[in-house]
């Protein structure tokens, strides 16, 4: 709580004397707000009000601070007699219609912005205020007024007459959205869109015949303008002539003076309109082939091809063949880099891979996926040293853009590699920003926790990891052997063998039994004295392969010593 001091009386004094103090503690008030010692200086203002109880500068600060500690009705009330008593004060009055708005005091913040339209009417501002405050309350009436006044003032342009025309709709008076439209395009009658738009909205008022002259009329004057073609092709759909509508789509596709970015719009249209109607793939995948045969200086017509091929389900060979189509157009294109790469990864993840994920990256120097898929075929291949470069270069791309999910896959993976390579403080390091970017990445978790243990090193932490790991997926093999071994090596072995048997029962869900986990079992049973139960282990074990053949064959033969 804001801690108050208690305000003396001030002795009567003449007015001369009056002013003079007055000054002096306001232009001491206003120097310790601006240096930021908030409590005197309301203290100074709450003596400068005794002295002067209607000094519009005092009443306005006082209310600043009366509002901040949530006493509504005296802060307004001193923000208003401020107003009263300078009324062409803007800041006063923007104050008070802001302070009144916050309270949701809608026709009050009306009136005061009306009073600044008045008090200074070059500044527009205040009119887009009250235009957002009558839409906002639905004030149809009033918002067609205050956008009239700002045409005036700013002047007629497209975005305002669309605005008037949806005012005067939802009013219901369409002759009124007419004229509104007809007016704009009287004022500028060489501006061939502006008729088109014209003669859109008469199509969808079904005044149709005056909606085909401007239509015929402006392709009279320019036969490729694309407005006036897409419009007419929808004039014939309304008349239910799809054949001519069709006729004229086809038409604007493979013609060349058709721009790039009415092609796409009429292409996605099209294809969307003949799926809807369970359309004709052939005729589909025909025109794609025509319009694709064209000079392309985008990839959307091919990229939406490829996105078909897979709606279809198409062989994957012609997927390929497309994404190929994409990268021929844009090499630099990361979303059909990474589909390839992901097609090649289904078939064989190989040399072929890394090449083609080198490639990516040559033309994307600063893609941290595609290190991070470079990085990780390297990996699988044997390639660690080339896997770790791979994924360092892949960190050092990462920004504020990057998903963190990609964040956490490479430093997951770098750890890994790192690991895999022996070098364990540079693996723990890469670990800990993978779980920056992703504190619950479990198999990270995991790794880190199993690989903490193998050095018998910070064992809580492992501990703590690896739980929460098994927290999230309490049925994994993997992770539960990592705990039970991380509590064997704190010498909990009765603990380490319940989790460990949760782990067995989990491991026979899969199609061959792991080898370590019955290595470990073994060692945890042999610790608690089941020597039988732990030889068997270790014999299963055996066949299956463990990451030290040589120790488990010693630990099989010091078993049968000891059960004899």
């Amino acid at each position: 709580m804001l801690a108050i001091m208690s305000v003396m009386p001030l002795r009567a004094a003449d007015n001369n004397d009056t002013d003079r103090r007055y000054r002096y503690l306001y232009i001491e008030a206003i120097r310790q707000k601006e240096a930021n010692q908030f409590v005197t200086a309301f203290e100074l203002l709450r003596l400068c009000h005794q002295l002067k109880p209607d000094a519009s500068e005092t009443n306005y600060e006082l209310s600043i601070y009366y509002l901040a500690l949530g006493q509504d009705s005296i802060g307004i009330q001193l923000l208003q007699r401020a107003v009263e008593a300078e009324p062409g004060n803007a800041e006063f009055a923007e104050r008070l219609a802001q302070t009144y708005l916050y309270r949701n005091r809608i026709k009050e913040a009306t009136e005061v912005y009306e009073r600044l339209t008045q008090l200074m009417p070059d500044r527009t501002e205040y009119l887009e205020m009250l235009i957002r405050i009558h839409e906002q309350q639905r004030d149809y009436s009033a918002l067609l007024d205050a956008l009239t006044r700002y045409e005036i003032k700013e002047g007629q342009n497209e975005s305002l007459t669309l605005a008037k025309m949806h005012v005067h709709s939802m009013l219901g008076n369409q002759e009124g959205a007419y004229n509104e439209l007809k007016s704009l395009v009287d004022a500028h009658p060489s501006d061939l869109n502006l008729q088109v738009m014209m003669g859109n909205w008469l199509l969808q008022n079904n005044r149709k015949d005056e909606a085909l002259n401007i239509f015929t009329s402006v392709l009279r004057e320019e036969p490729n303008n694309a407005r006036g073609q897409m419009s007419l092709m929808d004039y014939y759909r309304a008349e239910g002539n799809i054949q001519q509508a069709d006729s004229m789509l086809y038409g604007m596709l493979v013609n060349p003076q058709t721009d790039a970015q009415t092609r796409v719009t009429l292409m996605r249209d099209w294809v969307r309109d003949s799926e809807e109607k369970g359309g004709d793939s052939v005729r589909i995948m025909d025109l794609f082939n025509r319009v694709l045969a064209m000079p392309q200086t985008t990839t959307e017509v091919a990229e939406m091809r490829m996105a078909y091929l897979e709606l279809k389900k198409a062989p994957r060979d012609s997927i390929r063949n497309s994404c190929m189509q994409v990268l021929a157009i844009s090499p630099e294109n990361v979303g059909a880099r990474l589909r390839l790469i992901q097609m090649m990864w289904q078939d064989s993840i190989d040399e072929n891979v890394i090449r083609e994920c080198r490639t990516a990256t040559e033309y994307v120097p600063d893609e941290p996926v595609l290190y991070y898929y470079l990085g990780l075929a390297q990996y699988i291949n044997e390639h660690t040293s080339d896997a770790i470069a791979s994924l360092r270069r892949g960190a050092q791309c990462i920004n504020n853009e990057t998903p963190s999910a990609v964040s956490a896959d490479i430093y997951l993976m770098l750890g890994d590699a790192l690991q895999k390579e022996k070098r364990t403080d540079e693996a723990f390091i890469a670990y800990d920003s993978c779980l920056v970017y992703d504190p619950d990445r479990v198999m990270c978790l995991n790794n880190y926790a199993y690989f903490l243990s193998c050095s018998n090193r910070d064992l809580k932490k492992a501990e703590k990891m690896s739980y929460r790991a098994i927290t999230v997926e309490a049925n994994s093999s993997t992770y539960l052997d990592t705990y039970a071994w991380i509590l064997y090596q704190q010498k909990r072995y009765d603990e380490a063998r319940f989790y460990i048997d949760r782990a067995i029962e989990c491991d026979t869900l899969d199609t061959e039994p792991n080898g370590e986990i019955l290595d470990h079992a073994g060692d945890i049973y042999f610790q608690l004295g089941m020597k039988t139960e732990a030889l068997d282990f270790w014999n299963r074990a055996l066949p299956l392969g463990s990451e030290n053949d040589a120790l488990l064959r010693k630990k099989i033969k010091k078993g049968k010593l000891v059960k004899k």
